[in-house]
């Protein structure tokens, strides 16, 4: 699997993670969502891996996902922002997967939501 985060998306990550401690994980959130098949991807900030989380390539360096999650997603994958929107969004060439991609931090805190910022 492979991720490409556009120049807009790259600068927005910078601005979010500036000093926050952790690697990126694309995590797949399941709380409230009934069930593990029913979830939304969301970037987390992690300190600690489990044997279940892989590594996979990004232009922003390797990424973290659960293996089992990684099922969900084509091989490869952009996240993009849109200023319009004030979103991340996560996307292949035939879908979007989230075009409200939040961020959470290492405490499970959101980082970014939309309609926090300004």
């Amino acid at each position: 699997m492979n991720l490409t985060f556009t120049p807009a998306a790259i600068s927005r990550v910078h601005a979010l993670c500036q000093d926050l401690p952790g690697k990126l994980y694309l995590y797949y959130l399941t709380e409230g969502c009934g069930c593990e098949n029913s979830g939304i991807f969301t970037l987390k900030l992690v300190t600690e891996t489990t044997p279940e989380d892989i590594e996979f390539s990004s232009n922003l360096g390797p990424i973290l996902i659960a293996r089992w999650t990684a099922v969900f997603l084509e091989e490869q994958l952009k996240i993009d922002y849109d200023s319009k929107s004030n979103a991340l969004i996560l996307k292949s060439d035939g879908q979007f997967y989230n075009r409200n991609l939040l961020l959470m931090d290492t405490d499970n805190n959101y980082v970014y939501t939309p309609k926090n910022e300004q």
